[in-house]
């Protein structure tokens, strides 16, 4: 952003440049969008808009954030760990992780199919972060039936093959894996892996 707002004002008017990014994109895809269309979409002036934001890839990431902000609210607000079954507490974040991704009337399947394009560093340090607390706060719950060493490297590795399949999936239209049997295997994989004792998943030197 060229600057931050300071007053409630001028907040609103952010986030309503914001939520118009988010709309543009929804109705008229990625490449269509616009500063333009931005400005007329949040009703404002495009010089109001230049105020904030140098250009529209300041625009999406500034977007980008706010949509990894937002999954992270929706993953605390499940009561994931109410569930000592590893299998059903990762299924049902594998699960939301789908939802998510259907909903916003296509927004997140136009951003999914522009992945390479965009600034998703800030989605995925989220949401690590997010699943670094939970796995913590699992695994201390339940130490005794599963002593994990190295629980930061396997958050990161499961991160980020999950996030990277499940947006593999979703961006090539595959047909020929159904969304659920992918959702089963991915968290048969991850519960599997993420409950392997220390000596089976270090190197021995």
């Amino acid at each position: 952003m060229r600057k931050r707002p300071q007053q409630q004002r001028s907040r609103e008017l952010v986030q309503a440049l914001i939520d118009a990014t988010a709309r543009v994109i929804q109705q008229q895809g990625l490449d269509n969008t616009t500063t333009a269309r931005i400005a007329e979409a949040a009703g404002v002036s495009v010089g109001s808009l230049y105020q904030y934001f140098g250009d529209k890839e300041s625009l999406i990431e500034a977007l980008m954030e706010s949509l990894a902000e937002g999954i992270g609210t929706g993953l605390r607000r499940l009561p994931l760990l109410d569930n000592d079954d590893m299998h059903a507490l990762i299924g049902n974040a594998i699960r939301f992780g789908f939802a998510v991704l259907h909903s916003r009337d296509g927004l997140y399947l136009e951003l999914v199919r522009n992945w390479h394009r965009l600034p998703t560093d800030r989605v995925v340090d989220v949401l690590q972060q997010h699943f670094m607390e939970l796995a913590r706060v699992y695994f201390l719950r339940h130490y005794r039936d599963y002593p994990i060493d190295n629980l930061e490297v396997r958050v990161f590795i499961v991160t980020n093959s999950v996030l990277f399949t499940m947006v593999r999936h979703i961006s090539q239209h595959n047909g020929l894996i159904r969304e659920n049997a992918l959702a089963t295997e991915l968290t048969s994989m991850v519960a599997n892996y993420m409950t392997l004792p220390p000596s089976s998943s270090e190197v021995q030197a």
